[in-house]
């Protein structure tokens, strides 16, 4: 948590702050000044608050800060000059995106006092209770972590038609077992995880057998291959284990922010190639900014959108959120997701598309929405970072999934809240569910 070679530090982020700046000189069709000047802004409070916004060597706030850094400031400085306008909707005025400039710099101010305040808040009786429990010395049984890992492996199989292309490329997913969505949705959210999970666990318990240890990477390998699945989710897998592997990460503040922001710049291109893509031979290794303008970072537009349509359901996307488990058969008047529900509002040319979490709290409640969920979004990062770092033992179920959650964040945050609500509790679910499996009981 000290912080260690602090100029190499400042050079570093200020070498990615320059490269920032060179997006301003695009030859683009838009270039008003307030615009541009009020993204930059975002970029520089972006950088100024992942760096000096918490001690911590890596954090929950600090990733709120990486993704408001690509998907608030770099994305829409490219969209606007280049006059980019993704799913082929009604164009933005300068206006609008200095309008949405404003709030997310306002967002970025309330997020990080809120996240400082809660912060130093002293625990409640709740939250040292929980701590307590948590903190109990367990111990957890090695083979129970391959047997499930195993039982995911071969569900996995049979899922994919024990076709080698399945599982290894996105673009091969054609090809899979047809089942129901409420089978599909289990599998993806809860059973497809577990071999990473019971990997973390490992890990993260000191289970000392290397024998154990290979076959459960193997058993990752072969269910979750980096080019076969959502980067998002990918994200959220890797990302732990990078930690556990990589005892640096622990020790060197804001490595694991700087590994990331090259990873967006280089390996999140690479994976976007798995979704055209079946064969390695075809992919190919480059800088490419080009992604900046495509549907993957369609965040702050959808955003705006938001604001535009002033579409406001006080509460029911919420509630379709909350209770994503209930199935429609049951609740007929379950709503769909925001991103899909915007799109048809405003007939956009595509509706399987996300809305950002500060979209979702503005189509639920408004202005006063988007402060609710910043207040949330503040109090759950500060609370999770703190017990992470100075409250949690390493051999807690709530610190393994601290450690998904670092990805998941970006999930929450891009959207919509329905589908990434779904995959974290699922993913949350099924890391407690392993722990409980594999727990080895007290004789007392």
């Amino acid at each position: 948590m000290i912080r260690s070679n602090t100029l190499i530090n400042y050079a570093f982020y200020s070498l990615v702050f320059l490269c920032f700046l060179i997006i301003y000189t695009v030859d683009g069709i838009n270039s008003d000044f307030k615009v541009l000047f009020t993204n930059l802004l975002i970029g520089l409070v972006s950088l100024f608050f992942m760096f000096n916004g918490d001690r911590y060597n890596f954090s929950l706030n600090k990733m709120f800060m990486l993704f408001s850094f690509f998907f608030f400031a770099i994305a829409p400085a490219l969209q606007y000059q280049y006059g980019v306008v993704l799913w082929s909707g009604p164009s933005f005025s300068d206006e609008d995106y200095y309008y949405l400039n404003v709030v997310i710099l306002c967002i970025l101010f309330i997020y990080q006092g809120l996240y400082h305040l809660f912060r130093k808040l002293q625990a409640s009786k709740f939250e040292t209770t929980v701590v307590k429990i948590l903190n109990e010395k367990r111990k957890l049984i090695g083979n129970r972590l391959l047997i499930l890992s195993l039982i995911s492996l071969v569900i996995t199989l049979y899922f994919y038609n024990f076709n080698l292309t399945n599982l290894l490329f996105r673009a091969g997913d054609t090809g899979r077992v047809a089942v129901n969505q409420t089978i599909s949705l289990i599998f993806a959210n809860f059973l497809l995880p577990i071999p990473v999970i019971c990997l973390v666990f490992f890990k993260k318990y000191e289970l000392n057998n290397r024998l154990l240890e290979f076959s459960l990477l193997a058993i990752v390998l072969i269910s979750n291959f980096p080019t076969s699945k959502a980067r998002f989710y990918i994200a959220a897998m890797y990302i732990p284990l990078l930690i556990l592997y990589f005892k640096q990460l622990n020790k060197k503040y804001m490595l694991l922010n700087k590994i990331l922001i090259f990873g967006f710049l280089i390996v999140f291109p690479f994976l976007d190639q798995a979704r055209k893509y079946n064969n390695f031979s075809d992919f190919k290794f480059s800088l490419d900014f080009h992604m900046f303008l495509q549907g993957h970072f369609d965040s702050f537009q959808m955003f705006m959108r938001a604001i535009d349509s002033n579409i406001i359901t006080y509460g029911q996307q919420l509630l379709t959120a909350i209770f994503f488990f209930v199935p429609r058969a049951i609740w007929p008047e379950k709503s769909i997701g925001s991103g899909y529900l915007v799109s048809h509002n405003v007939g956009l040319s595509f509706d399987n598309i996300s809305m950002n979490y500060f979209g979702e709290g503005y189509v639920n409640f408004g202005y006063l929405g988007i402060l609710i969920f910043t207040l949330i979004l503040a109090f759950v990062t500060a609370k999770l970072d703190k017990m992470y770092w100075l409250k949690l033992e390493k051999n807690s179920s709530l610190s393994v999934f601290y450690l998904f959650l670092l990805g998941l964040l970006f999930f929450i945050l891009r959207g919509d809240l329905l589908s990434s609500f779904a995959y974290t509790m699922g993913i949350c679910a099924s890391v407690f569910f392993v722990h409980t499996i594999a727990l080895k009981k007290s004789k007392e």
